[in-house]
């Protein structure tokens, strides 16, 4: 999986060399780490609304090496709040699970949510949500869930911190569930533009 990794850092960097108006999102735990980044779904096709994501979950202290990677696309809009900045998303991603001994994946369905307040737009709550049962996923897992929220303050107008919650969860064909991630983290966001 060590090679995967590589392979997924050095795509992230080559499209962050070349982004426009795209985030760089990286987040910590004590014994994990995630990476992503979306933008605009438009830079693949044109006169398209949306956004496009991809991000990777390691944890490497775990004994059996767990991996989970994504890609996902949202129709995204703003969710029709009056004096309200919210912005919303429902989409699709394909979902990767790597262990030592068994891999598979999942095609999840969900969403997202952002909210700025008015008169103090640098602090935003977001929250998210995707999900596949056992008809969605393949392998050796029987279904997948995460979810997440955060609260956000934008420093200066390219770059965020932020802390939040992600939990992570995988269920096993032979019964069972593994915890991918659970807990709070620390975070910062890059915009490109």
């Amino acid at each position: 999986m060590n090679k995967f990794q590589g392979v997924f850092g050095v795509l992230l960097c080559v499209l962050a060399g070349t982004a426009h108006a795209e985030i760089l999102d990286l987040s910590l735990r004590d014994n994990s780490y995630r990476l992503a980044f979306y933008g605009p779904l438009s830079r693949f096709a044109s006169e398209t609304t949306g956004q496009y994501d991809a991000g990777i979950i390691v944890r490497p202290e775990r004994k059996d090496d767990l991996l989970v990677g994504h890609v996902g696309a949202l129709v995204t809009g703003d969710a029709g709040m009056r004096d309200f900045n919210l912005a919303a998303g429902l989409g699709l991603r394909g979902v990767y699970i790597g262990r030592d001994h068994d891999s598979g994946g999942a095609a999840a369905v969900g969403g997202q949510a952002e909210a700025r307040f008015p008169g103090y737009d640098r602090i935003g709550v977001s929250v998210y949500g995707y999900y596949a049962p056992k008809i969605l996923s393949f392998g050796e897992f029987d279904g997948y869930h995460e979810v997440g929220t955060a609260v956000d303050y934008q420093v200066v107008p390219n770059a965020s911190v932020y802390i939040g919650y992600r939990n992570v969860k995988v269920s096993l064909e032979n019964g069972g569930d593994i915890t991918a991630d659970n807990g709070l983290h620390v975070g910062f966001r890059f915009k490109f533009f």
